[in-house]
């Protein structure tokens, strides 16, 4: 009888910590990267002139999955993409021709680490002024 409640007690042990481990799994935060350059993926933006939009150009290593997300300044999603494992380049052309005026972040991230960029989009009011120019002599 002493073996049963021990068998019993040390099952029951294993699937408490084995319940306890899948519930909080432990998630590292990932490490942000310096001059646009990862350690298996870099990103490259500039502003098209004239226009409303940006291309990013990614270059990263095969294998790797690696997401593009744009987000508002509240932190919502607004877009996400996937780069699949057998790209290796690849370029996006982003329009904000629809997007209000605000700051929003482009994050670009594996699995261990991202790239984050801030834009800032805002439009410049265009107003007539009324006046005029009088010349005396």
């Amino acid at each position: 009888m002493n073996i049963l409640k021990t068998a019993v007690a040390a099952t029951f042990t294993v699937f408490s910590v084995a319940a306890q481990m899948q519930a909080d799994p432990i998630v590292s935060p990932k490490a942000e990267c310096k001059n646009n350059t990862c350690e298996k993926f870099r990103v490259g933006m500039y502003r098209v002139r004239e226009t409303m939009s940006m291309n990013v150009m990614m270059e990263k290593e095969r294998g790797e999955k690696v997401a593009i997300r744009l987000l508002d300044s509240k932190g919502n999603l607004l877009h996400e993409e996937f780069v699949p494992k057998y790209i290796t380049k690849t370029g996006r052309k982003i329009s904000f021709d629809e997007m209000g005026d605000g700051v929003y972040t482009l994050e670009i991230s594996d699995d261990h680490e991202k790239i984050v960029k801030s834009i800032y989009l805002s439009t410049k009011e265009v107003r007539e002024v009324n006046r005029t120019l009088l010349g005396v002599n």
